[in-house]
């Protein structure tokens, strides 16, 4: 009987289990060859358990579901029509954004961020715009072509506020009509309150907001929110 060699280098006279170490003979061993340093794995890319879209956090930039919630059970058409019912209940009741560069809000930026901000400079004309609030889901930020971004509030400008995120905070519609405000994890973070001292919210977790609150953001821009019955 001609003598093999086991996976684990014995030589052995059977050929269906190793007479030294008892390992299955399941082919003769090959030269050892030098072994490579094998890359580590990449990590696998995080997907919304709602909507399949990819996430970068804790909440979905697409649907805004918490991953830390389970997924609500599906029903034919129940994402559509709760979009539509909270779309057309936000439309109905009149909400909207009011966009504005404020020099209060600029002066505390500037105190805040110290040195790094002395290039900073107020715009000397930025017209106020407003946003008719339509929907359940509205993305603040800024318009990026080669990222595929288009927020429904566009703060590009002109003028540029530099310190807006492309993709920075969301609101997103309640059913009893009111709206919460989720920082995107954004560079300069997001202010919610009623004076320019408020404190910055904690990046991916919702916060209330209602009529008469401001949204502080970037160098100088402030939003409010407007309700009309």
């Amino acid at each position: 009987m001609t003598a093999t060699t086991c996976p684990d280098g014995h030589r052995s006279d059977t050929d269906d289990y190793c007479d030294v170490c008892g390992t299955p003979m399941t082919a003769p061993a090959s030269p050892a060859a030098p072994s490579a340093a094998v890359a580590p794995a990449a990590p696998a890319p995080q997907v919304c358990a709602s909507c399949g879209a990819a996430r970068d956090g804790r909440f979905c930039e697409d649907c805004g579901h918490d991953s830390a919630l389970p997924v609500p059970a599906a029903t034919p058409g129940a994402g559509d029509a709760r979009d539509a019912e909270l779309g057309a209940r936000s439309t109905r009741s009149g909400w909207s954004a009011v966009v504005r560069a404020d020099r209060d809000w600029f002066e505390v930026v500037r105190a805040r961020e110290g040195p790094d901000a002395a290039g900073l400079a107020f715009p000397l004309y930025c017209p106020e715009r407003r946003f008719t609030l339509v929907g359940s889901r509205l993305s603040i930020g800024r318009r990026s072509r080669s990222r595929g971004i288009e927020p429904d509030i566009d703060l590009s400008g002109p003028p540029l506020d530099p310190g807006v995120s492309a993709l920075h905070a969301v609101l997103l519609s309640q059913p009893d009509g009111g709206w919460q405000i989720v920082d995107l994890d954004s560079t300069n973070g997001t202010a919610v309150g009623t004076t320019v001292h408020s404190a910055l919210i904690p990046s991916n977790t919702p916060v209330p907001i209602g009529a008469g609150d401001q949204i502080r953001l970037g160098a100088w821009t402030t939003i409010t929110l407007i309700h009309t019955p």
